[in-house]
Order: C-alpha cells, then structure tokens, then sequence
C-alpha cells in the first residue's frame, strides 16, 4: 500500500523533459503534476501560464503626430495593456487588466466612431484609410490572444468581427473558415500558424467586415472605382503574410445583383499612401450575386466595378489620342509653313535670277 501511494506522489518534472514548453526566452517552473512559464521583460504569454513566451512591441502603440488617427482614444489604453503584459514577471499587475472583450468591443466602438468622422468630414484620403487598417491590425495582434472564448462575434451598425482563436500545445491543422453576413474566409490553421517552429501556443484567426463602404474609398483618387462588395480585413496570428505558400479564398456577396465581372483587389500602402490594387489576387469565379477571389498575402479585400475601372482607363487613353492628335496638327503646321516659306524662296531665287539676265542683253 505504501508503494503504490509513492508511486502516485512521484512528479515528471515537464521543465526536463520539455526544454522549450516555454519558449527561448521563457522560465519553465516545474509545479506538482504541473508546470508554469515565466516571461522576462518585453516578453508575455497573456495571462495563460502554460504557453510560450511571445516578445511584445510596446512602441508602436506610442502615440506620435501623424501617425495616429484623432479620435482613436483606445490607442493608449492598449499601450499600458502591453506594458503590463511585458512586465507580467510582477505579481497581481496582470490581473488590473481589462479583458479581451472589454478591449474588443472598446476597438469595435471607437472604429465606428472613425469611420463616421472620415465620412461625416468628407475627407476620405489614402493615409487616413491606411492609419485605419493599421490601427486595427496591430491592436488585434494585443486583443486576440487575450479572449477566452473559442469563437467570439462582436456587429454594429458599422463593423461586423468574427475571431477565432485556438490554444493547443501543438499547432493546430486542418481547414478553418470564418463567415459574416457579407464575406466568407476559407483557409487553413497552417496558414494562420506560419512557421510551427515559433507557435507560441495559441492562433487566432480574425474576419473583420466594414459596412460603412465610404469610408474606405480613396475621395482623391482620378479615377471613378465603384465598390461591388463590403471590404474586409483578414488577420491572422502568422506574422508573416507577405507571400503565402498557400492561397486564401474569400466569397465576397454583392452588394447588388450585377452580371459584370469585378476585380478582386486589396489596399496597397507600398508605393505610396494607399489604392486598390489587384496585385496576387485572382478571380476564381463570379455570378450575379457573389464572386470568389484568391489571394497570396493577407490586408484588407473588396471587389470593384470592372467597368468602371476601364472608364478610367479609357479616359487617360482618350487623352493621350487628344494630345497625340494636336501634336500631329502643330507638326503638319510647322511643315506646311517651311514648305511655303522654301517655295518662295525659291521662286524669288529664280526671278532675281531672270532679271540680271534681261539687263545683261
């Protein structure tokens, strides 16, 4: 009897057996029948004391002029989450914390109200959509991993999210797909995770739809760009998402019934402060209600009027026609004179020439 109970009090020690349960840089602390892992400074594992230790960037939730949109009041609420997050070493301070949710629905809320201010201004230009999306992006790479909940929904008048969010010791596979009244994603948790070498033992998978279509439409552009679809943001816990080696599919539901083929684009901040562009992004298949679009990198995704873009086109075409037909006219001017002006003179050559000999004889 007093075997079999040494035997039940007998603790593994996961700390040995497992060097990396907490990461590079975490401190795996064995506990009975258990084990927790503390991280340094700059490091956290959101309150879950069972994963990996994931570094955290606190700058770049600094407020800086021109960086930020005015409004965004959450902006430094979320800067002293992540510094407490990166000090979680200290007793009790990750407990003062506002949830996930919390934080979530203050994101949610102060979107819309930014929304409605780029609108209700009439001032729609490139850099404000780009602080837009990078505002949000960034601050659910904080929020996400902080939920408790598998699944969580959050709609409003203006925005409409939908996270999932996956906690496993080992990376999760297989298909996962995300659906809001307008968009559907449909891609995999490889292709959320990234590299399985660094999962830091959570994923999370985010579907933002933006009802308010206006503001997210460049006001400066040339060109007349008609949206076909609501636009959406796709996040995920990958880090890298520049080139995917796997495409994602999203099924964009029109937002009226149209036979006209659309462009599946995305919004490019590379060359400048933001436009539509179509650049790794196919359409797969379209009807008159939804068009399916696959694309090799993650942003923020629409479908806009093939039409319309081309009236843009035709327009820079009938222009170019314009100035090459008035350079045409100038040059047949210029010809024309010169051909005047050396036929007179030849004609006055001869004459003089006619002359001298009359008044020789």
């Amino acid at each position: 009897m007093e075997a079999n109970l040494f035997l039940l009090i007998v603790d593994i020690d996961e700390c040995v057996e497992n060097q990396h349960f907490c990461g590079e840089r975490g401190i795996c602390v064995n506990q009975l029948g258990s084990y927790l892992c503390k991280c340094p400074t700059g490091f956290s594992n959101y309150g879950n004391r069972q994963t990996q230790c994931a570094e955290l960037n606190c700058d770049q939730y600094e407020t800086q002029p021109g960086q930020t949109l005015p409004g965004f009041d959450s902006w430094s609420l979320l800067r002293n989450n992540c510094l407490v997050l990166s000090n979680s070493m200290l007793p009790g301070l990750t407990r003062l914390l506002p949830t996930g949710d919390v934080l979530l629905t203050l994101l949610v809320n102060t979107t819309d109200v930014v929304q409605l201010g780029l609108q209700s201004n009439g001032h729609r230009s490139s850099s404000e959509v780009t602080k837009l999306l990078r505002t949000i992006e960034i601050s659910f790479r904080l929020i996400a991993p902080l939920l408790t909940e598998n699944v969580t929904r959050i709609e409003t008048n203006h925005t409409e999210v939908e996270i999932m969010v996956r906690r496993d010791k080992t990376p999760p596979e297989g298909p996962v797909s995300l659906t809001n009244e307008n968009t559907q994603l449909d891609t995999t948790w490889e292709t959320v995770v990234g590299d399985d070498q660094n999962y830091p033992g959570y994923a999370f998978v985010i579907l933002l739809s933006h009802k308010n279509l206006d503001s997210l439409k460049d006001s400066t552009s040339h060109q007349s760009q008609q949206l076909m679809s609501s636009a959406v943001t796709v996040s995920v816990s990958n880090s890298n998402t520049t080139y995917l080696p796997q495409q994602v599919n999203l099924t964009f539901h029109h937002l009226q019934s149209s036979d006209v083929d659309p462009t599946c684009v995305y919004w490019s901040d590379e060359n400048g402060p933001g436009v539509w562009s179509g650049r790794g992004c196919t359409l797969v298949m379209s009807n008159s209600n939804q068009t399916v679009c696959s694309c090799n990198h993650l942003s923020t995704f629409t479908l806009l009027n093939k039409v319309q873009q081309g009236s843009g086109q035709l327009s820079l075409v009938m222009w170019v026609g314009v100035f090459v037909a008035l350079t045409c006219v100038v040059l047949s001017l210029i010809t024309t004179l010169w051909c005047r002006f050396v036929s007179r003179k030849r004609r006055g050559g001869h004459r003089l020439q006619h002359e001298v000999q009359l008044h020789r004889k």
